[in-house]
C-alpha cells in the first residue's frame, strides 16, 4: 500500500514538472521580442523622421552593408573556432593564438572601417536637422551593439 502512494506522489511531481517546463516555454517564446524587434527596425526612421525615398535608401544601404559584411563576420567564427579546436591539446604554441587573433584582429578592424564607412554614407542622406540627431544616435547604437553599454 506504501508503494502505490509513494508512486502517486511520483507521478504527480512529473505531471508538476511537465507542466512547470511546457508553461516555461510557452512564455519564453511569446514574450514581446517580435514588437521590440519590429521596433528595432524602424528605429532611425522614427527618430530621424526620414520620408519614405529616405528610408528606401537606408534599407538599401542596410542591405548592401549587411551582404558586404557576412562573410567576414561567418570569417571570423571560422578563425575563432579553429582556434578553439585546440583547448583540448596539451601544448599550445603562442605563435598558433598570435595567428588567429590577428587574423580576426585584422578582420574586426576592417569591419569596423567599413560600418563607420556605412554610417558616414547614410548620413549624407540626412537634412541639417537630421544629421544632428544622427550625430548623437549613430554612437550610442555602435556603443549598444559592442556591449560597451
Amino acid at each position: 500500500m506504501k508503494s502505490i502512494t509513494s508512486n502517486k506522489w511520483v507521478l504527480l511531481l512529473v505531471v508538476f514538472l511537465v507542466l512547470t517546463n511546457l508553461s516555461l516555454v510557452f512564455f519564453a517564446f511569446s514574450s514581446s521580442k517580435p514588437a521590440e524587434r519590429k521596433e528595432q527596425k524602424g528605429f532611425l526612421k522614427s527618430r530621424l523622421n526620414l520620408t519614405e525615398e529616405q528610408d528606401k535608401v537606408f534599407k538599401k544601404e542596410k542591405d548592401n552593408f549587411f551582404a558586404l559584411m557576412k562573410p567576414r563576420w561567418e570569417e571570423v567564427n571560422k578563425l575563432k573556432d579553429s582556434l578553439y579546436m585546440h583547448l583540448g591539446d596539451e601544448e599550445v604554441a603562442d605563435s598558433l593564438v598570435d595567428h588567429y587573433v590577428d587574423k580576426w584582429t585584422a578582420n574586426q578592424r576592417e569591419s569596423d572601417k567599413k560600418l563607420f564607412q556605412h554610417f558616414h554614407q547614410l548620413r549624407k542622406n540626412c537634412t541639417k536637422e537630421q544629421q544632428a540627431v544622427f550625430d548623437t544616435l549613430v554612437p550610442k547604437m555602435v556603443k549598444y551593439q559592442s556591449g560597451r553599454k
